[in-house]
């Protein structure tokens, strides 16, 4: 992979990120909020038809929540990085976590028996993002040598 198309890479899906990550974070906000009031009473049970408890929402929004700011930043260093490839070192470590995420992701589509299309997808991107880093990596390394 060329220094320029992991350049281009990195900043067309490093905005991605950002901008599917502030929805992840609004969506986490939305469902902490929403789970908290199903458990604080607030809302009666009987008007809202839900099969999850309270609970189960709130940690999942948190955990929407946490993963909405990990794309986030995840997108930033991605960007950060393609202007300035002696900057690649924390992009490709997002990117691995972001890998091995979605690898989890995929084998869980797979054992349930769900969906494919997405957990796929991701991965293919993940593993995009991991060469494209790499390759800037492996260029801000020499241009720091020299």
């Amino acid at each position: 992979m060329s220094v320029q198309s992991s350049k281009s890479f990195l900043k067309v899906f490093g905005i991605i990120d950002i901008f599917l990550g502030a929805l992840q974070i609004i969506l986490g906000i939305l469902a902490t909020a929403g789970g908290g009031l199903l458990a604080s009473g607030q809302v009666p049970v009987e008007e809202v038809e839900t099969e999850m408890p309270a609970a189960i929402i709130v940690v999942a929004g948190v955990v929407l929540l946490l993963l909405g700011i990990f794309s986030v930043v995840e997108g930033i260093l991605s960007c950060r990085a393609a202007k300035d490839p002696s900057k690649a070192k924390p992009a490709f470590v997002c990117a691995i976590i972001s890998l091995v995420l979605a690898a989890i992701s995929l084998i869980s589509a797979i054992t349930s028996s769900g969906s494919l299309a997405s957990p796929c997808t991701s991965v293919l991107i993940n593993v995009i993002l991991v060469m494209a880093a790499n390759t800037l990596r492996k260029e801000g390394n020499d241009g720091s040598a020299s």
